[in-house]
């Protein structure tokens, strides 16, 4: 007679990121409006709004706009992004950067090897 056995078997979101993250809390701001930088790799970011900020209350996948990010030691980066995943009920939202050129790709990477301040 054959067994039967009952297995309950949990799945769980996997995280496809191929990619180097470092978790932040710099200030920036997103077509103008306040947001705080979560985490950054070489290919896109994690972001969250500031509660306050009523207008941003739909960032759609495919948005694409202005990410103004001020590092430490009060310099700017600019980046252009596209949204990839919308802007949830928790506030945080992420992207990834497009036409990223070599100055601001080796800015990002000195700041996920915390080295900022030498480049």
């Amino acid at each position: 007679m054959p067994r039967i056995v009952n297995r309950n078997i949990t799945v769980k979101a996997k995280n496809r990121r191929r990619d180097r993250r470092r978790h932040l809390d710099l200030v920036a701001k997103l077509d103008g409006h306040d947001v705080t930088l979560t985490d950054i790799s070489v290919t896109g970011f994690g972001a969250a709004i500031d509660a306050t900020d009523t207008a941003m209350s739909d960032l759609p996948v495919g948005y694409r706009g202005r990410l103004d990010i001020w590092l430490k030691d009060g310099r700017q980066l600019p980046l252009d992004v596209v949204i990839k995943r919308a802007l949830g009920p928790d506030g945080l939202f992420g992207g990834h950067f497009d036409n990223l050129s070599d100055q601001h790709f080796r800015l990002i990477e000195a700041l996920l090897m915390g080295r900022e301040f030498r480049v």
